[in-house]
């Protein structure tokens, strides 16, 4: 026999019978979550954002589970007024209820220097703890929800792991996301990639994070004046050639006259170009003309005569070669 053991001194919640009946083996498990929320805030509940914060289930999910309750007459979702008050009492139920210690997640002050994100991603109810102990994080899920609009278990995963895993701090998450956003990049391996990337070269500071969008942007225009050559032809640059201009354009401020001419040089072989470029970003060379000076001082010099000719012309050497030629001819 099974028996609920809590007592009922703080209040409880009906669920009508009638809906217990007709849907408990037809609706999905998060469907009676979302539910049971809403039956335990009657006057508080404002919208699947909120839902989504105190329950742990995506945004998408709840939006979802609000259609099946509604389509099937058991809740009414209308544009009026919501009580203020009754919103945030609802909200504070739900992120202030004590966690049993044995299943408690601990905030995490520290990143713990990973170069790639684990496979494993946390649950949801993993995650649902962690907004009801960290209101930063359930900040910057909120900020993620107004930048990217709604999102599933998948992005909302990737945000806590970042923040985790990385240590970012909110605003460099934050600016990310609205990066990807602005690159139309806003899928989960889109977004994974970017961090781990910034968690690599260790951009984790709002001024680091600065310069390299600055970066990306300068790599960005010089891509579009070097569009038309040999794998310089698609809307945005390969993987491989963006790791080269990061190199050319970033760490060895090379003009795109100069990658031209490096190109031109090379035959638009990448790796030849490369070459070039490394050797003269090392001799501080900024533009072709200076290349091709340095090229001019390098020739050797022109081969001086070892005799002169109209010298030689007055020398009775020469007469006397000219009488013995007319002496063989004559005999």
């Amino acid at each position: 026999m099974i028996k609920l053991k809590c007592d009922y001194i703080n209040g409880a919640v009906a669920v009508p019978t009638d809906v217990i009946d007709k849907f408990l083996k037809l609706a999905p498990a998060a469907n009676f979550k979302v539910l049971l929320f809403i039956l335990r805030n009657p006057d508080g509940t404002s919208d699947a954002n909120q839902i989504s914060m105190c329950t742990g289930l995506a945004v998408e999910d709840v939006s979802d589970c609000l259609i099946f309750w509604e389509s099937n007459g058991v809740i009414a979702i209308d544009d009026s007024k919501v009580d203020e008050k009754a919103v945030k009492t609802a909200v504070g139920n739900a992120k202030t209820m004590e966690i049993p210690e044995e299943t408690r997640v601990e905030v995490k002050k520290e990143k713990i220097n990973l170069r790639s994100l684990p496979v494993k991603r946390p649950t949801q109810r993993e995650i649902a703890l962690r907004l009801s102990v960290e209101p930063e994080l359930t900040f910057i899920c909120n900020e993620a929800q107004s930048i990217l609009g709604t999102f599933g278990y998948d992005t909302q995963a990737l945000i806590v792991m970042i923040y985790d895993y990385f240590g970012f701090p909110p605003e460099v998450i934050i600016t990310l996301l609205q990066h990807q956003k602005c690159e139309n990049k806003t899928s989960s391996a889109a977004i994974k990639s970017r961090a781990e990337d910034w968690a690599k070269r260790g951009i984790d500071t709002l001024e680091a994070v600065e310069e390299e969008l600055l970066l990306l942007e300068k790599i960005k225009k010089s891509y579009n004046e070097l569009k038309g050559r040999t794998g310089f032809t698609s809307e945005t640059p390969s993987p491989r050639l963006t790791k080269y201009l990061y190199q050319w354009v970033g760490e060895w401020d090379c003009s795109v006259e100069l990658i031209k001419y490096a190109l031109d040089e090379s035959n638009d072989v990448l790796s030849d170009a490369n070459k070039l470029l490394k050797r003269w970003a090392n001799s501080g060379f900024k533009d072709p003309s200076q290349v091709q000076e340095q090229l001019k001082k390098s020739l050797p010099k022109e081969v001086k005569k070892s005799y002169d000719t109209e010298k030689v012309g007055r020398s009775s050497v020469l007469d006397w070669a000219k009488r013995y030629a007319s002496k063989e001819e004559n005999e």
